[in-house]
């Protein structure tokens, strides 16, 4: 082949070979095996869910998404937006004012299975990730599902000088006696938690340990160890991409809701004009999260919120699904040992999924790979539980679900 012919073509060249090794790439991902890590105590109960979940065994991503970082981005912006109404219940959680905002998609039924919903940082009911779960949970699994905000979270309004907190599952524990008092106690309550949802689910069982209300949980892309989430979520990439960005949507939270925090007289150290300064996270619950709920500094917090030390005291059935390459929420904060000591635990370590993402598919517009994982093990603690509801198109069997005054 003359060199006169390849300087001439030589874009051509470089473009076909390109494509060539990216179509390779893309096809050997298509065909690779990607086994998940299943920790667990080998009881038979737990094996009963695993034999019941084939999901468990191998999440395999999108093909042409080939890391944690792309999979956590297109999750946000590749990833449709599905209609999905819901009816807003303002439910107050203390006596200074302070309410959250429950949205249940449907009105439920008697005995109808209920799949309590919690969003990560500064998320709600407007979220991808939220919206197909609640599609899943409703078209797959039968259930009611019920999105749980923390305060000021979903477009709902801040009704007090207090913010949501990490660390704090108080308010958590208001939403479900009030869901519980719905739907009364034989009904089947199940409940699944995003990123900081999941912390905080995962933070409320363990303290509730025998006398929890909920008949089995999903925690999902925790951050357990909140020490080491901040420490990875400070390295020089992380910090000009998610730490700033997540920053920026704390900021956006507490410039919706100034007036509250201007106004109030029980916090003179909390400087809106520092928190508007913030540059990290770190910066952001130094001026906001220490001065409010009275922690000694920024560690003392991260300690309160830190997950992992709950784990040895949860007492009913609970999955925790984590990717190994989730940039925002580092794995290795899941202590394996209390997993291992913990016959109510089951861990999962997918190979890829990134940070509440698991697209799936060549075109991963709608439900995700956490969808069908959720909806198997639900499924599986229903035959458990040998609970079996069908739904009557009756409107006798609707519950109210508007707060008994």
């Amino acid at each position: 082949m003359p060199w006169s012919f390849l300087k001439r073509h030589s874009q051509v060249l470089v473009l076909t070979i390109s494509s060539a090794v990216v179509a390779a790439g893309c096809l050997w991902r298509a065909i690779k095996r990607y086994p998940s890590s299943i920790t667990m105590v080998p009881t038979e109960e737990n094996k009963f869910i695993v034999d019941q979940c084939p999901s468990f065994n191998e999440y395999r991503p999108t093909p042409w998404i080939f890391n944690g970082h792309f999979m956590t981005v297109f999750g946000v912006i590749f990833r449709s937006l599905p209609n999905v109404l819901f009816q807003r219940i303002l439910v107050p959680v203390d006596d200074t004012g302070g309410t959250i905002a429950i949205d249940w998609h449907t009105q439920p039924y008697k005995g109808q299975p209920i799949l309590l919903i919690l969003h990560g940082l500064t998320g709600g009911s407007d979220n991808e990730y939220v919206r197909w779960m609640t599609l899943s949970g409703h078209s797959k699994l039968n259930a009611c599902c019920v999105v749980v905000h923390a305060r000021g979270c979903g477009r709902s309004q801040l009704t007090s000088a207090r913010s949501f907190c990490a660390a704090d599952t108080n308010d958590l524990r208001i939403s479900i006696q009030y869901i519980r008092s719905v739907i009364g106690t034989e009904t089947p309550l199940f409940a699944v938690g995003y990123s900081l949802g999941a912390g905080i689910l995962t933070k409320y069982i363990g303290e509730e340990t025998d006398g929890c209300p909920l008949d089995g949980a999903v925690v999902c892309c925790a951050s357990f160890d909140m020490h080491l989430s901040t420490a990875n979520m400070e390295q020089l990439l992380h910090t000009y991409t998610y730490n700033r960005r997540l920053t920026n949507n704390l900021i956006r939270y507490m410039r919706q809701h100034e007036h509250h925090f201007t106004k109030s007289k029980s916090l003179p150290n909390l400087n809106v004009n520092q928190v508007y300064q913030s540059k990290t996270i770190r910066d952001f619950d130094t001026h906001v999260m220490v001065p409010q709920y009275g922690y000694r500094d920024v560690d003392h917090y991260y300690t309160e919120a830190s997950s992992n030390i709950w784990l040895k005291y949860i007492r009913i059935p609970t999955l925790i699904l984590s990717a190994i390459d989730d940039p925002i929420c580092p794995i290795d904060g899941l202590p394996i040992d209390d997993v291992l000591q913990n016959p109510y635990l089951i861990a999962i370590k997918t190979l890829e999924g990134g940070h509440v993402s698991y697209l799936q598919g060549w075109w991963p517009r709608t439900f995700s790979y956490d969808n069908i994982v959720v909806v198997d093990y639900f499924k599986a603690r229903l035959k458990q539980m040998n609970y079996q509801w069908e739904q009557e198109n009756n409107d006798q069997n609707l519950i109210s679900i508007h707060l008994n005054q």
